[in-house]
């Protein structure tokens, strides 16, 4: 891992950006959220460098409660930067996308033909009657997309992978179902304040957090974020 593990938690650095305008401000987001994370990280090897030099003693060991603390934030900034970068992308570039990416304009049509077969929403038949329906419809898509939270490998499948045209080549299903336990990890912090039980009438027991599975975790999102950044970047680079 980075660092050394005990009073130095490093994430992996990114890459310069990808070629691309339309990229930029995911980018730009994605940056914001590694700083943030890493400046988590930072302050929790203060926190085990003062008390190392308060005992004397090395910094191994199990980690305090306010040090475990530091690394539940550390996956919920990871999580809220995930989120905040592919909702950007999914607004910026989709529409882009749709008009010239084979795959991701397969996914729009599925997208319409499953609304207008189930009946078409008010929003559907608003957008259908508007002067600009293809349009529209985009939006509709977009917001369908990135109404919620990410929650784990099959939404970054089928609502960021594949409406953006990314192919199973580029980044396979794999690599997406590598972040399912950081998904677990961060619904038992935001949902349950990561207790092991919380409908237990007694017990406050709460999940154990290390350095070595958690900095992991938080590098994989953020990696893999950046990597489908720049693979929207090359198809959006590929269009006509």
């Amino acid at each position: 891992m980075g660092g050394n593990g005990y009073t130095s938690i490093e994430l992996t650095q990114l890459s310069r950006k990808p070629t691309g305008t339309a990229i930029t401000p995911a980018w730009n987001f994605l940056t914001a959220a590694h700083q943030s994370v890493q400046g988590v990280f930072d302050g929790l090897a203060l926190v085990r460098l003062a008390k190392q030099q308060e005992s004397g003693k090395d910094a191994r060991g199990r980690l305090g409660r306010d040090e475990t603390d530091l690394l539940r934030a550390a996956i919920v900034f990871t999580s809220s930067g995930l989120d905040a970068c592919c909702k950007r992308l999914l607004r910026d570039t989709v529409p882009l996308l749709v008009d010239g990416n084979a795959n991701a304009t397969r996914k729009f049509n599925d997208y319409v033909k499953l609304e207008l077969a189930e009946g078409p929403s008010a929003a559907m038949s608003d957008a259908i009657l508007s002067p600009t329906p293809r349009e529209e419809m985009i939006r509709l898509y977009i917001a369908a997309r990135t109404k919620a939270s990410f929650q784990g490998s099959k939404d970054l499948k089928t609502r960021l992978r594949d409406t953006l045209g990314i192919t199973n080549a580029q980044i396979n299903e794999g690599r997406l179902k590598q972040l399912d336990d950081f998904f677990i990890a961060r619904n038992a912090i935001v949902h349950d304040l990561d207790y092991e039980n919380p409908s237990a009438l007694r017990g406050v027991a709460r999940n154990n957090r290390d350095l070595t599975g958690v900095r992991q975790q938080c590098d994989d999102a953020l990696t893999l974020v950046a990597e489908v950044i720049r693979q929207t970047a090359a198809n959006v680079r590929a269009l006509p």
